[in-house]
């Protein structure tokens, strides 16, 4: 549960991030740019460092912005939860007008609500450190999170609904294609370990009901993002899952289809696909 909400929090917040360089300012120290490259290597100390360079520059107010915006997504995503808040804050202070202040003020109460329980406060008074620690000590046993009962609400629904809040929000962002992804992955369904045969979730659970609604995903998934390398693996899932349910034709088809897919070239699953065609039915 936990990480379902932080996927869909940090999808919202990071999807529509305008990249912008400060370089070309004259005098500027930092770059949007530089740190973003950073970013992408995983470098985020030097990621912040440059960012916090663009802000105490005479770079333009969009890129101050962009700083802001992106500081407090780095935050987010090393579990600096109040930090990442605060950080928020002062972009929607300073700069209330600019595209990520709007961004991050539609979901500053969301992200408010739902993550704070997960975030650790500063406490910089040493007093009140001393009392709550003789708290802890005696409350030890208590829950640092909040149990949420799950029993009786339809997982799988419920999960496809944020799924689509990411699409819709943010079409043909890389953050959509993550929704996509977990989204098919949703609807093929999974069964609780050791549990009773109607602990099924997904297609495991109705095929008549979800398959209908991962054929549709797939078609949208691979009209938007026609190069995805998941593409042939989530076709043989879907012909798995009709091998699983004896309907042999709409299993050959989609065998056929990753095979005429992967044209000249040979690869895993086109050699698993014509495996497979040997033997479709049991």
């Amino acid at each position: 549960m936990k990480r379902t909400i932080g996927f869909f929090i940090f999808s919202i917040l990071f999807a529509s991030v305008n990249i912008c360089s400060a370089q070309g300012n004259t005098g500027t120290v930092g770059s949007i740019e530089k740190a973003q490259m950073f970013l992408r290597f995983d470098l985020k100390n030097e990621a912040k460092n440059e960012l916090i360079n663009v802000l105490f520059s005479n770079a333009k107010a969009d890129d101050k912005a962009d700083s802001l915006y992106l500081l407090g997504t780095i935050a987010f995503s090393e579990n600096k939860i109040i930090q990442a808040i605060d950080t928020w804050k002062d972009l929607i202070a300073k700069y209330p007008n600019s595209n990520q202040a709007k961004n991050v003020k539609n979901h500053i109460d969301e992200l408010s609500q739902v993550t704070i329980e997960h975030a650790e406060t500063s406490v910089n008074n040493a007093i009140a450190q001393l009392y709550l620690s003789n708290g802890d000590f005696w409350s030890g046993g208590k829950d640092s999170t909040f149990k949420i009962d799950t029993s009786w609400i339809p997982k799988v629904d419920v999960a496809i609904k944020w799924y689509d809040k990411v699409i819709g929000e943010f079409p043909k962002s890389d953050s959509a294609r993550m929704a996509f992804r977990d989204k098919m992955r949703t609807l093929l369904g999974w069964q609780v370990p050791g549990s009773r045969a109607d602990r099924q979730y997904g297609i495991k659970e109705s095929f008549s009901t979800y398959m209908p609604m991962l054929l549709e995903t797939f078609a949208k998934f691979e009209a938007t993002f026609p190069e995805d390398p998941l593409l042939q693996p989530f076709r043989y899932q879907i012909a798995q899952a009709y091998w699983d349910n004896k309907q042999w034709a709409e299993t050959r088809k989609w065998l056929n289809i990753i095979i005429e897919k992967s044209g000249e070239s040979d690869n895993f699953y086109k050699d698993l696909a014509n495996w497979r065609l040997k033997k479709v039915e049991y």
